[in-house]
């Protein structure tokens, strides 16, 4: 349980899409504004779970074959956002596009760092242990709370620091895509 608990929270808590958008948008409206936005990722988390246990049941013995695919979708997924990232300016964002639930939403579901998340959760974690329902159950149900606690405390971050960051707007967006470019790489790593 204790390695299980550790994969959760560091790669939950570690910047991924999700986590910057959350953070960005935060920085951008605050909590308040960014609430809808935020709710839909933590939908798609807990959609993407689901999913996970239902394909697990239905899927077994294909999971861990698909994700090699997911892997390349993955990687192309993050270039484009880092290159979304970084063009980005005040100027050209949409008001309302870290803001909806649905953009939330489909982000997060679309999030190939969560899609291989569970992946690799199935695989190293969930499988060896698949034979007891209720102890399933209980390991998707921790994940999709350590899961929310390290989405919220990047929207934290962003309402708390939103000050600070916008002093250095263009630098944090570099930095925003080098670390989504990082979460690219890593996926090979």
């Amino acid at each position: 349980m204790t390695a299980f608990l550790i994969y959760v929270f560091v790669t939950s808590i570690t910047p991924g899409p999700s986590n910057l958008y959350i953070l960005d948008s935060a920085k951008a409206y605050g909590i308040k504004g960014a609430k809808q936005f935020i709710w839909g990722i933590l939908t798609g988390f807990l959609f993407l779970a689901v999913l996970a246990l239902c394909l697990l049941f239905v899927f077994e013995n294909m999971i861990m074959k698909i994700e090699v695919i997911l892997q390349y979708l993955g990687f192309i997924y993050l270039i484009y956002l880092a290159y979304k990232t970084y063009q980005s300016s005040k100027e050209n964002m949409n008001k309302h596009t870290y803001q909806s639930f649905k953009s939330g939403f489909l982000l997060q579901v679309l999030n190939t760092k969560s899609l291989l998340f569970f992946t690799t959760l199935i695989g190293a974690f969930i499988l060896p242990i698949a034979n007891d329902s209720t102890i399933l159950y209980l390991y998707m149900i921790i994940t999709v709370f350590i899961g929310w606690i390290c989405l919220l405390a990047w929207g934290f971050l962003g309402s708390y620091l939103k000050n600070y960051i916008e002093q250095f707007d263009r630098p944090f967006k570099i930095v925003m895509s080098l670390l989504l470019l990082y979460s690219a790489i890593s996926i090979f790593l």
